[in-house]
């Protein structure tokens, strides 16, 4: 079971599986052995184009349903790291947001989160294109193998690995058809149906009236290698017979015995000689076009190609057809159901040799800079409205061109120009809602760090937005530091009464300190950031008032606040931020608390929310100690602990937040006495993300677990024992196969996320009388 609130296991990026799957049936049923056996890392290995990614996407869509989370990571677009250490770190940010993992600890080690949250769990991981960060995989992956249990990772490489258990799969090209094979011989050749089926894609397919003699020169020529293949037959789609493309593709094979060229494989050549075929073959402005957009990362979308790569030489309206074009002879892949379009990583790699020998690279990276600084201010701007989801998710779907954008400031010396960016991020909440603002708020530190202390207005700006997070996520030092510097500088310039240092300053004398003074500051920040036309900043000054006023108190500023968020948010449409204010209703200070509506709560999850369940389960304790639920209320504290320490933040040691907390342990210690209230509170650490959060629906009771046959038993009791699979296997002689598939069911019969958990959850109970190995079932859990 997850140790968050559960969610779809993951499923190959957009585009991996836009094609028929050929010719790699026996890799296919070797790397699903090797899994199923329990081999920890498999690494595909092999020429460019020759198809390991879409081999690595089949296998995730096989593989899927054995784990209970799995991860698909497209590595190419990191670019080379020299620093091995920066490079993992990256690495694990990209697997932290593609598991979905609620993580805020500012100081963690990005390895270390990833490694506590996947150390017990069957999860499986997909490392694609890890050849320019080899280093930093191999370092990752031993890490993976030595300190998880059941986690298992694809990878996919031209040279391998080299960590400890790793299997190897090298895939070859394709079968070829013999030199003279007929047209029935020829297709049963893996490459011959892979042609014809691409032909069909673009329209033309292959038939009796075709040069069979051709076709077959072509595959041959082709050395069977699939991006190859697609290539050949997106020029079949221009209307070029087979006997025309290979004529010129010929033409182009004397390149290899041009100097230079000995020892080069075959089939890397003609990928070369290929793509610069393909590449011919468009116009100057399609061929200005691939360029240009190489300058993107993690794929775009129309208008965002049409923003970054028009110019003088390309008018805006010619954008569309020329992508349709791109499409169609397999440069790029066509828009996923999300819209966004992608490249492959050679033909990326080609267009970014072009672009910089064309001169252009800077400037079209210039306009991408200013395309994502532009989008983000737009979001900044506007999310406090009916689209505030969907602004949301276009910032999260853009973070990784929003990474290059701010790389390329630091890269040319424009931090402030980067740190603007950063700060418009940090206004529209997304790294709040997907769990990054860790991420966002260390790289506005180190944009701080790099840039000169100059009290501009953009500096100021991002020291307090950084600092205000820091502090909400209850790592008040952290956050005092910034706004101590935001403060002088913003004095320095007579910029002390400005929206944003009011709002940071207001939040950490409310919400850290619990002093009421932060009240008034807020209320300042909520009417600058008004009179300036920014809404959304206005209604978080106003969330944050009606927050700390709901937990200090008086009950009318309470009342009067939350239901001034409230009418806002419903008011604007803007559904996020409507749960928040309905969060605010109920707390404590409030004259008459609203407490028994749990649709908001519902909505948050619905949403995906990663921030808002925590909080939730916090105010449930100490309704529930107020209404003389003890013994709820000491599993909630202990589900609200166990939460807090999984994703790392500490609201608990708000000042503001201490009295309620305090109130409630007390009355709990007090009624229930100390070793009663231990074990309650105990329980409801040991609760899994999901069941922590049914506290907060009222369900203070979880479920009594279902019964565990004799079989399962003997297996839990193993594991707590220490045993590993093949001991266990050993012992009750089973197969490892049967002792695994076993495990992933008690897993989720019990609601545990491993076998640590799984030993803890054995330890707290004890076997029935006269059954010492197969008990009739385990008590209750509460």
């Amino acid at each position: 079971m997850d140790k968050r609130i559960r969610r779809p296991a993951g499923q190959p990026p957009a585009g991996v599986q836009l094609t028929t799957f050929f010719g790699r049936s026996r890799e296919l049923v070797e790397v699903c052995e090797r899994l199923s056996a329990g081999d920890r890392a498999v690494t595909l290995t092999g020429s460019p184009g020759v198809g390991k990614t879409r081999l690595a996407g089949e296998l995730l869509v096989h593989m899927n349903e054995h784990y209970e989370a799995s991860a698909f990571i497209r590595l190419a677009e990191l670019g080379v790291h020299a620093d091995i250490v920066d490079a993992e770190q990256r690495i694990c940010n990209l697997l932290i947001a593609a598991l979905r993992i609620s993580h805020h600890q500012p100081n963690a080690d990005p390895t270390d989160v990833l490694i506590e949250h996947v150390r017990d769990r069957r999860v499986l991981i997909v490392l694609d294109n890890c050849e320019q960060v080899l280093d930093a995989v191999a370092e990752l992956v031993n890490r993976i193998i030595t300190e998880t249990v059941m986690v298992q990772v694809i990878a996919t490489s031209r040279p391998y690995l080299d960590v400890q258990g790793e299997h190897r799969v090298h895939l070859g090209p394709l079968s070829t058809p013999a030199e003279n094979a007929d047209r029935a011989a020829a297709e049963r050749s893996d490459a011959v149906q892979l042609l014809a089926d691409r032909a069909t894609a673009v329209g033309r397919p292959l038939t009796e009236q075709d040069d069979w003699q051709a076709i077959v020169d072509l595959v041959r020529w082709s050395s069977g290698i699939p991006l190859v293949l697609e290539l050949i037959a997106a020029q079949f789609g221009r209307g070029r017979a087979p006997a025309v493309v290979l004529d010129r593709l010929q033409g182009g094979a004397s390149l290899k015995y041009g100097p230079g060229a000995r020892g080069i494989p075959k089939h890397h050549l003609a990928l070369d000689i290929a793509i610069t075929e393909s590449w011919d073959l468009c116009s100057p402005q399609q061929q200005r076009v691939w360029a240009r957009l190489t300058v993107f990362s993690g794929g775009f979308t129309l208008d965002a190609a049409e923003e970054v790569c028009s110019d003088e030489l390309i008018d805006r309206g010619e954008i569309l057809e020329t992508l349709d074009h791109l499409v169609r002879h397999s440069i790029i892949e066509g828009a996923s159901p999300d819209g966004r379009y992608r490249q492959h990583t050679f033909l990326r790699e080609y267009g970014r040799r072009s672009l910089s020998t064309a001169g252009e690279l800077n400037d079209v990276s210039e306009r991408h800079c200013r395309w994502i600084a532009g989008l983000a201010r737009q979001a900044a701007e506007q999310w406090f409205g009916p689209e505030e989801v969907r602004w949301l998710d276009l910032v999260n779907a853009e973070s990784r061109n929003i990474a290059a954008a701010v790389a390329w400031c630091s890269d040319n010396g424009l931090t402030e120009r980067g740190l603007a960016i950063m700060v418009d991020v940090l206004l529209t909440r997304a790294p709040f809602f997907f769990a990054t603002e860790v991420q966002v708020c260390r790289r506005v530190e180190e944009l701080l760090r790099e840039g000169p202390v100059v009290a501009s207005e953009v500096r100021i700006s991002a020291l307090a937005m950084a600092g205000w997070v820091w502090i909400a996520l209850g790592e008040q030092s952290r956050g005092k530091t910034l706004l101590d510097e935001c403060v002088r500088l913003a004095c320095e310039v007579g910029k002390y009464d400005s929206p944003a240092v009011q709002l940071v300053e207001g939040t950490y004398e409310a919400l850290a300190l619990g002093q009421r003074s932060g009240f008034a500051k807020l209320a300042a920040a909520s009417a600058g950031f008004r009179a300036a036309g920014a809404e959304g900043p206005a209604f978080m000054a106003d969330l944050f008032h009606a927050m700390t006023a709901g937990l200090l108190g008086p009950a009318d500023e309470a009342d009067r606040m939350s239901q001034r968020c409230l009418s806002q948010a419903r008011r604007r449409g803007a559904e996020w931020a409507v749960t928040w204010a309905e969060w605010t209703r109920g707390l404590p200070a409030c004259s008459e608390p609203v407490t028994d509506n749990p649709e908001p709560l519902r909505r948050q999850i619905a949403l995906g929310d990663l921030w808002g369940p925590g909080w939730w389960v916090e105010r449930k304790a100490w309704e529930l100690a107020k209404d003389g639920d003890y013994v709820g209320a000491a599993r909630a504290i202990g589900g609200s602990d166990s939460l807090q320490a999984r994703h790392g933040v500490h609201y608990n040691g708000l000042a503001s937040f201490k009295p309620h907390r305090g109130r409630a342990k007390a009355e709990i210690a007090l009624v229930l006495g100390p070793v009663e209230s231990t074990a309650a509170y105990l329980k409801g650490s040991l609760l899994t993300d999901e069941q922590i959060v049914a506290l907060a629906f009222g369900d203070t009771e979880p479920a009594a677990e279902p019964t565990l046959n004799e079989r399962q038993w003997t297996i839990v009791r193993l594991v707590a024992q220490g045993l590993k699979n093949q001991q266990i296997a050993t012992t009750v002689r089973f197969s490892v196969r049967t002792v695994e598939t076993e495990l992933t069911t008690i897993y989720g019969l019990l609601g545990v996320a491993g076998r640590r958990e799984l030993a803890e959850w054995y330890r707290a109970r004890s076997a029935p009388t006269g059954s010492p190995t197969a008990p009739a079932g385990p008590r209750r859990r509460g």
